[in-house]
């Protein structure tokens, strides 16, 4: 094994470990909050965060990725210099962005409350805002080390981060209750604590690297910020946009769900809940796992050069699907005990639900771990712009399976599962034909010049 794969390896371990943890301990908050809030409070917090991660992708997403890749790419002697500066001229930039929707999502809260359908919700759209802002922050720091493939700083924040979450909020909420509203709304509260928190963990991180290297004062004119801004954007805004058509389709379902099933359900929000906030939660934790590995995908191919940015993208493939297709064979098969152990707390139809919604959709830990890989090689190669083409083909078939089958009392909420199955297939078909369209050409012209030669011989 050369240096390069045991690097890519490690790293993909240490986030993959970290983000498996921070996932777990996510969804283990889920159980204890569940039973503070119940199903509809649930419903209610999960209504929330599609929203939030669209407004998240638009002002921070792609910021990671986008940084990691022009630090990698970067081959000068001074690339430390050059790193730091890099990262303060992103944070400035995405810290005004973050600032800007955070006061964008407090002001319409109770418009955006409404229109899903739950005037509820404003009070956690209040709360949670805030840390749109950190957000912002923190991808710039985790692009700056993972341009590095130090991957270490990044899962030790995620763990901080889920930690305090999961004391805060259940600490917050309990105070609230029997107000379901305002104990959503302190749970809210909790995500903007710890993502506080998480970037006071990389800031203090940053400062002990930076006084290893010494205080250099970083001098960067107008000229420099503005070019470098054009460059980050180059593949912040492709990136985002990419980003933000899964959230978007998440949008569409806190939509579509919860007022397509009102005619052929008795609970809409609660069964909602269900499928975003138990299943969902689920399927990322083996999924979570695999996040490493498209995370170091991104450095990875865009250091490597010629015939080898092809070769290390056929081994974070398959290190994907290594990790991946075990775990959703498992998942699909212990279904039963895993929503019994998690969510031992909800009532015998809801466990029955559960078990078989995760049985159907066990196969999107594979077709969305192998996206994210998709994703970040395309974006080591130098084509940010091609993960949207993917996806919105992807979302696309998702939105019109669910327009048809959510209204079908026969199909209802399974109709979402069966849609999102659709959705990372036809994504990841797309994908793989932008990741390797060269030996797909090869193939297509060795085939006519055999077939020209025939003729010739005729």
């Amino acid at each position: 094994m050369d240096k390069n794969s045991k690097k890519m390896i490690s790293g993909a371990f240490i986030l993959g470990l970290g983000t498996f943890i921070a996932k777990l301990l996510g969804a283990a908050y889920r159980i204890p909050l569940t039973k503070i809030i119940g199903g509809t409070g649930l419903g209610l917090y999960q209504m929330v965060f599609p929203v939030y991660t669209l407004l998240l992708d638009f002002s921070g997403a792609g910021v990671p990725n986008a940084v990691a890749k022009i630090i990698s790419s970067y081959k000068g002697f001074d690339r430390e210099v050059y790193a730091r500066k890099i990262l303060k001229i992103s944070l400035i930039f995405f810290s005004v962005l973050g600032l800007f929707f955070t006061l964008f999502t407090a002001a319409l809260s109770g418009t955006i409350a409404t229109a899903q359908g739950n005037a509820d919700a404003r009070f956690a759209y209040v709360f949670l805002s805030p840390s749109v802002f950190f957000v912002c922050a923190i991808c710039c720091f985790r692009g700056y080390f993972q341009g590095f493939m130090n991957m270490t700083h990044t899962a030790v924040s995620q763990i901080v981060e889920q930690v305090v979450k999961l004391i805060a909020g259940l600490t917050i909420s309990s105070l609230f209750m029997p107000d379901i509203p305002k104990a959503v709304a302190g749970a809210a509260l909790a995500i903007t604590v710890s993502e506080f928190i998480a970037l006071t963990v990389l800031v203090v991180t940053y400062g002990v690297k930076k006084k290893r290297y010494g205080f250099t004062k970083l001098y960067i004119d107008r000229k420099t910020f503005s070019s470098s801004i054009k460059n980050i954007f180059s593949y912040v805004i492709p990136i985002a946009f990419a980003g933000m058509i899964l959230p978007l389709s998440k949008v569409a379902d806190s939509f579509l769900i919860v007022n397509f099933l009102s005619g052929n359900t008795a609970n809409p929000t609660a069964v909602y809940g269900i499928f975003s906030g138990v299943v969902t939660t689920v399927i990322g934790l083996p999924v979570a796992v695999c996040y490493g590995v498209s995370s170091v995908a991104v450095p990875m191919v865009a250091s490597a050069s010629g015939g080898q940015k092809n070769k290390d993208a056929v081994k974070t493939i398959l290190l994907t699907l290594v990790i991946s297709i075990p775990c959703a064979v498992s998942l699909a098969v212990f279904a039963p005990l895993v929503i019994k152990i998690l969510f031992g707390y909800l009532s015998a139809e809801e466990k029955n639900l559960s078990v078989n919604l995760l049985r159907l959709t066990s196969v999107c830990v594979v077709l969305l771990s192998l996206l994210q890989t998709l994703n970040g090689v395309l974006i080591g190669k130098g084509s940010p712009k091609k993960p949207m083409i993917g996806m919105a083909a992807g979302v696309a078939v998702k939105i019109l399976i669910e327009v048809f089958t959510l209204k079908i009392p026969e199909i209802g909420i399974y109709g979402a599962g069966i849609g999102a199955i659709a959705c990372y297939f036809v994504a990841d078909l797309v994908n793989l034909t932008m990741v390797f369209p060269i030996k797909f050409k090869r193939k297509i012209n060795e085939s006519s010049r055999v077939k020209i030669g025939r003729c010739a011989d005729l």
